[in-house]
């Protein structure tokens, strides 16, 4: 018998979509102080979470230079030319990439029944089409409507 570790499934989809979040969020603020350079430190304070969480999102904006990274004494986060006009779709792909990684699917191949062994091959599709489907949503929106939309809502 094969124990199921929905746990661990929920916890990285949870990670991941906070990650996403976490990237949008960063990058708003960002927009708004353009002129601002920030340490990791006071930006994991100004966007209420653990340093630790911020520095994996920021690696991947870093390396996908939506931001700059200046090193140093005096060092930080500020916003590039990229940074407003960072487009959400690509964000998202970005951060949810690899969710499929580990385990997101019920069944085993080596099951006796028809459906546990078939079931993971059928939900993949849904899952890709799911994901296509918010890609096409955020490809609508860049991280300066959503500054504009919070601003506004405030």
């Amino acid at each position: 018998m094969f124990k199921c570790n929905y746990k661990s499934y929920i916890k990285k989809v949870t990670t991941i979509n906070l990650e996403f979040n976490i990237a949008v969020h960063f990058l708003a603020f960002l927009t708004k102080h353009a002129d601002e350079r920030f340490s990791s430190r006071a930006l994991s304070e100004l966007i209420c979470i653990n340093p630790v969480q911020l520095r994996r999102v920021t690696s991947q904006l870093v390396e996908h230079q939506y931001v700059e990274t200046i090193r140093g004494k005096y060092g930080g986060y500020q916003a590039n030319e990229s940074t407003a006009t960072a487009n959400l779709g690509d964000l998202f792909q970005i951060f949810t990439a690899h969710s499929t990684q580990g385990r997101l699917y019920t069944g085993t191949k080596e099951s006796d029944c028809e459906i546990s062994q078939k079931i993971e091959d059928t939900m993949k599709v849904h899952h890709a089409k799911e994901q296509a489907l918010l890609k096409q949503y955020y490809d609508d929106f860049t991280i300066q409507d959503i500054l504009e939309e919070t601003v506004t809502t405030i």
